[in-house]
């Protein structure tokens, strides 16, 4: 049997709101995160896709920033060092993108609610 290298037939794209949606997911499975921060992006950014977490891609890389929201009790920084791991592994291993930096917003406290 003949073993055929693989050749490519045309191009592949993987577009910002599926790394987005990547991103969004690996931040989610870290314990102490609530939700996404809900801070806009700047106006001058050059990310094709606005919110809690934004990317801008190059052509093999790719760069990521995150707003999260923390959970009362939790060490903020552990957290977002978490989220940070977390986004870059998931985007690496699910693309052939090389992550450059991912930025994680700590955008709030969720505090537990009390029972008055």
């Amino acid at each position: 049997m003949d073993k055929k290298s693989f050749k490519p037939v045309g191009t592949i794209k993987v577009s910002d709101s599926v790394i987005v949606k990547m991103a969004e997911l690996a931040a989610a499975e870290i314990d102490g995160v609530y939700c996404k921060g809900q801070a806009p992006a700047p106006s001058n950014t050059k990310s094709k896709v606005l919110g809690p977490v934004r990317a801008k891609l190059g052509a093999d890389t790719a760069e990521i920033h995150a707003d999260i929201v923390v959970m009362e009790g939790y060490n903020a920084v552990n957290v977002a060092e978490s989220v940070q791991k977390s986004i870059k592994s998931a985007i690496q291993s699910m693309t052939n993108f090389t992550v450059t930096k991912v930025d994680v917003n700590v955008a709030g406290i969720k505090f537990k609610e009390s029972a008055e």
